[in-house]
């Protein structure tokens, strides 16, 4: 057996220890079957699996020999102990209950035929608060019926109910409690990862990433384009503000100018009403909800706009004086 299991250490990638406490060898066989193709299990002698461990000549297996405690086995596998044990929390053994266990979920016993003949089994459905009666010659469950709830103890009258009903409320996980691959030993605590989680914190990480090349500009293949988008923008803005004049900005500082000789007519007008003609006034009053806009969006450029309306607008009030 030693010689058997050392021989599995050498030729597996990943050598894993599992908690196999209260599995039973019917539902071990079941996740042996679930296990096919992706991982092989193997229990023995917590001593025989010690000496396998130092008899094995990979770097720093021994280093497992200190979790080999309690009620474990050896599970080999080529996959990373990650996909592994992810794995193993998907797939759960469903084994019967035993009495003074506690109910992980709310047990549910269906609306059923038993199959069995009137006699003393429907006084135990009574007994337990289970609605049955008898129909067509034998005893059936006419409701769907929560037995236990969740975190309550199941009797032993419950668990042998159950069992005859052929319920089997527990599900039994093998947890990997440790792990050996590429010279290294990972504990549960290491290997149980929310990929979900981990993935969000990626995408997360990434954002904040591409966020500080373009904040620095350090410029890198995926980031280059938004530089550059940022320097033309912060170019424009910048030709805007102290007006250095570029052909392609026509729109926008005709806007601007526009923006400022509304403000300046407003301004007129609250010192000297009669100032302004109240034509004028009437579309500074119009144009009051634009120039109340953030600065810097009239800093941004401007998609030029080919319709009437909008060349009504930049002439603005420069139009109204003639």
């Amino acid at each position: 057996m030693v010689e058997k299991l050392a021989a599995a250490i050498d030729e597996s990638k990943m050598i894993g220890l599992v908690n196999v406490e209260g599995v039973g060898a019917k539902q071990i066989g079941g996740i042996r079957d679930n296990l096919r193709g992706s991982a092989v299990l193997k229990k023995a002698r917590n001593t025989l699996m010690i000496r396998a461990l130092e008899t094995s000549k990979k770097k720093n297996i021994k280093a497992l020999t200190k979790y080999v405690k309690g009620p474990v086995a050896f599970i080999f596998s080529d996959q990373d102990p990650f996909a592994l044990s992810k794995f193993l929390r998907e797939n759960k053994a469903a084994a019967p209950a035993k009495g003074g266990q506690v109910a992980p979920v709310d047990v549910l016993i269906p609306a059923m035929n038993t199959g069995v003949a009137p006699g003393p089994f429907i006084s135990e459905l009574a007994a337990l608060k289970i609605p049955a009666r008898v129909k067509g010659g034998v005893i059936q469950i006419t409701d769907d019926s929560v037995a236990v709830k969740a975190g309550d103890i199941i009797s032993n009258a419950m668990a042998q109910m159950l069992n005859r009903l052929g319920i089997q409320p527990i599900e039994l996980q093998l947890k990997l409690i440790a792990a050996y691959t590429d010279g290294e030993v990972l504990t549960s605590e290491n290997i149980e990862v929310d990929l979900e989680e981990l993935f969000s914190q990626v995408i997360l990480g990434h954002q904040l990433a591409i966020n500080l090349s373009v904040n620095t500009g350090f410029p890198t293949a995926e980031t280059i384009p938004f530089i550059i988008a940022k320097a033309n923008m912060e170019a424009r803005s910048l030709a805007l503000h102290i007006g250095f004049f570029v052909p392609e900005m026509l729109d926008q500082f005709l806007s601007k100018a526009n923006s400022e000789a509304f403000a300046l007519a407003a301004a007129i007008s609250a010192r000297d009403p009669s100032a302004i003609p109240s034509e004028i006034m009437s579309h500074v009053k119009a144009a009051a909800p634009v120039a109340e806009a953030p600065a810097e969006a009239a800093a941004k450029p401007a998609k030029p706009e080919k319709d009437e309306e909008e060349g009504e607008s930049v002439a603005g009030i420069g139009g109204l004086f003639g």
